[in-house]
């Protein structure tokens, strides 16, 4: 028989030392050292310690002696809710720490950090997709993020991260599944809003196909919110149950149609501040021949690339290069899929391009970096989600004769642990 003796729980305090990459504090304790969230550098903590048999886990409780850089939380649900992690810090602490994350991953991987930009952060209010969860427990549904590090899930009333028509549609969105789920069924919603209209995706475990009742009942929800569509997905069947226009979204010359299970940067402020840069860097290098977009996607940056000359795409998602191809259809864009992490393009395709733009997931391109190392492309502008694998992959490029001209940090993911770089190489210069 298993032993079910229950574990020995104890009250500890301790001294919040620096936060880690993943927004954790380093904590010292008589007890013990450990790491715990919502803590800031210089706190003393009260945390509660959980001794199993084969493992021990710590929990943030409370602040016992604040620091001077705490404040407020903007959300009711913060420490609840896993979506923020970084809500007690004030402004100031906040953008130096973000910062820090890549200053940090320079000094890990031997770059220097001069040429990191001041950073942009994305206010409230602004972010324009989320995927939620939801579950029917009895008679009442929890609907909103996990619990951090939990697959709990935390009911969720607010969220003054998410752009205001995507919190509107919070109240809409809670009464169409208390209505929908059976007790204990779980389902997925994925929420976008583009120029005002709101798409919503539903996915509910164990249901295929929607009863006559339920799409009834789901399109008076959505008439009723005002929503530009609503759709269930099974699998790779799309059941559109409401729709008022077709959910598009321009990039530069392209106008591409999209859907909450679509990829895209989280924050329309933040997407613009990015093309503004690739497009800026462009333009000041001057005539171009051929132009290079890697890991393209749905077009994010080919768009703005087809104003400076005929592009090339490449991305490993089928879906994603057939709506780009026929998006492009009009203009000098040709569209391909491949997988760039098995098979990276070579130095010597390369060398035919003027510049190259690439955004690969948080894994970065350690092999499609190899192959540009060894190319002569003039111009490569790196867009990354990740700091610490940019800074690996930039370190390959200088390796090769690249130089790293100007870093920009921008922060679209608000008070989370995730930052967007983007960096500019050119070869051969000082």
């Amino acid at each position: 028989m298993r032993n079910h003796t229950p574990p020995t729980i104890t009250q500890a305090t301790g001294k919040a030392i620096r936060l880690k990459d993943n927004c954790f504090a380093e904590v010292i304790s008589d007890s013990g050292d450990t790491e715990l969230p919502f803590c800031l550098p210089g706190e003393e903590i009260a945390f509660e310690r959980v001794q199993y048999p084969k493992r021990t886990n710590t929990y943030f409780k409370q602040v016992i002696k604040p620091s001077l850089e705490r404040q407020d939380p903007a959300c009711k649900h913060f420490t609840a809710c896993g979506g923020c992690i970084l809500q007690h810090a004030s402004k100031g602490f906040y953008k130096e720490f973000k910062t820090a994350l890549l200053t940090q991953a320079f000094l890990d991987n031997g770059l220097s950090p001069y040429v990191i930009e001041p950073i942009k952060v994305v206010p409230a209010a602004q972010r324009r997709r989320a995927n939620l969860e939801a579950i029917k427990k009895g008679d009442k549904l929890f609907m909103g993020f996990h619990r951090l590090q939990s697959h709990q899930i935390i009911d969720m009333y607010e969220c003054p991260v998410l752009t205001q028509p995507l919190q509107d549609a919070l109240p809409y969105l809670r009464n169409a599944l208390e209505n929908l789920l059976e007790p204990f069924q779980k389902a997925k919603i994925f929420v976008l809003e583009i120029d005002g209209l709101v798409d919503i995706g539903l996915e509910i475990q164990g249901v295929n196909q929607l009863t006559e009742d339920q799409r009834k009942s789901l399109m008076a929800i959505a008439e009723q919110a005002k929503w530009n569509r609503l759709q269930f997905r099974h699998r790779k069947v799309y059941d559109i149950l409401w729709q008022k226009e077709p959910m598009t979204i321009n990039f530069g010359k392209l106008t591409v149609p999209v859907d909450p299970w679509a990829f895209l940067q989280a924050s329309s402020l933040a997407q613009g501040w990015m093309q503004d840069l690739v497009a800026q860097t462009i333009e000041q290098a001057g005539q171009q021949t051929k132009l290079l977009d890697l890991f393209c996607g749905r077009g994010t940056f080919s768009g703005i690339l087809l104003n400076h000359g005929p592009v090339d795409g490449f991305e490993g998602d089928p879906k994603a290069i057939t709506i780009l191809a026929d998006a492009g259809k009009d203009f000098t864009l040709s569209a391909h899929v491949q997988d760039l992490f098995a098979i990276p393009l070579p130095a010597n395709t390369l060398n035919g391009y003027s510049t190259v733009v690439i955004d690969p997931p948080r894994a970065g391109a350690q092999a499609q970096a190899t192959q540009l190392a060894l190319s002569t492309v003039p111009l490569i502008i790196y867009v990354s989600c990740n700091p610490h694998t940019f800074a690996r992959d930039a370190k390959v490029l200088e390796d090769g004769g690249y130089t790293l001209e100007t870093v920009h940090p921008i922060d679209q993911f608000l008070w989370a642990a995730h930052l967007e770089v983007v960096g500019v190489f050119r070869k051969g210069s000082a």
